[in-house]
């Protein structure tokens, strides 16, 4: 199949012209846009054949189905990061962007169907793995545009969709795994209580190091809290006796990693002379405090990018491929994992 990608090639331009001039933007010449829809007409690009190119009905704009908890920053700074990077993307390939939660906050009514419904929107992004059947066979139904971002649809994974993120199991096992090849053994475990597939994934990278290493492993320090500074600096007061026997926490968000230090700190444990520490996202807060976060790196940046050119290369072509990309963490090593 043709794609933007392989006219952009041929032509010699950027893949965002090419997606510009394909939707008549204001932006991009006339010289170049007739260029560039004769290439992909010679080339044989679906949306020239389908007559599609001069669609009048086109918006231009594409929808954003944000979680509940996306404007609590308190939560998690990764989800703020990961937006401005998704709306800029949009921007630079000649979209503008709706947000919405995935229900109204007053009728309590699905903004996936509304949106849609509307004629408002090419296409959509859903950062979101609690969407409802009846919105996931109202998706299907109209075989609309739709690429899930970082969460995983925990009920219709294994479905006809478009999915792309992290590898969160593997993240989860090269933290334990780099810990544990800096000679820990007693490794805790903050993770989250609520939000299903990320964080079990994380966990069981967790688990499956220990055991690949022959490490037995302790239900008593694997810690199940909520997403918040707060309670995780909570978990580390409340059971500041268990803490001073491990030698290392394996913290699944970074956030999270700020405040095990802060606590331990705070109880006279030190960061990382006492207990190791590694994170999880690579937030920028991690490179403000000392002493800096040692952290797994999600990729954000790159699954974005390759969300919003997939949506594009889906809405252009009319077909819906299925796709299910994804993309490894790495490793960032700072100052808060010694060897012992």
């Amino acid at each position: 199949m043709i794609t933007i990608k392989d006219i952009a090639k041929v032509a010699g331009v950027s893949h965002s012209t090419v997606s510009r001039s394909l939707n008549d933007s204001n932006q991009i010449s006339e010289k170049t846009k007739n260029k560039i829809k004769k290439i992909a007409e010679e080339m044989g690009f679906e949306f020239n054949l389908n007559a599609r190119s001069l669609n009048t009905q086109k918006t231009n704009t594409l929808g954003i189905i944000v979680p509940e908890f996306f404007g609590d920053i308190r939560i998690e700074v990764f989800f703020g990061k990961m937006l401005g990077y998704l709306l800029r993307e949009i921007e630079k390939e000649g979209y503008t962007s709706r947000i919405e939660y995935a229900k109204n906050s007053l009728d309590k009514k699905s903004n996936i169907q509304k949106m849609i419904q509307s004629r408002r929107i090419d296409g959509l992004i859903i950062i979101h793995e609690n969407i409802l059947e009846d919105e996931f066979e109202f998706l299907s139904e109209k075989d609309f545009p739709v690429i899930f971002l970082h969460h995983k649809p925990e009920l219709f994974f294994d479905k006809n969709i478009n999915y792309i993120g992290t590898d969160n199991y593997k993240g989860g096992y090269m933290a334990t795994e780099y810990l544990i090849n800096k000679g820990h053994e007693k490794i805790a475990t903050l993770t989250w209580d609520c939000l299903g597939i990320e964080q079990a994934e994380r966990t069981n990278g967790y688990i499956a190091a220990l055991n690949s290493n022959g490490i037995k492993v302790n239900e008593k320090i694997i810690f199940k809290t909520d997403l918040s500074f707060e309670e995780n600096y909570n978990i580390i007061e409340k059971n500041i006796d268990i803490f001073k026997e491990v030698t290392a926490v394996f913290a699944q968000t970074d956030l999270s990693a700020l405040a095990v230090i802060e606590a331990l700190k705070n109880n006279g444990i030190s960061v990382p002379k006492d207990v190791s520490v590694i994170g999880y996202d690579d937030i920028e807060f991690g490179k403000f405090f000392k002493p800096y976060l040692t952290t797994i790196h999600q990729p954000i940046e790159e699954i974005v990018k390759e969300s919003v050119k997939t949506l594009i290369d889906i809405i252009m072509t009319k077909k819906n491929k299925s796709i299910k990309k994804v993309f490894e963490p790495y490793l960032v090593e700072r100052d808060t994992v010694i060897e012992i």
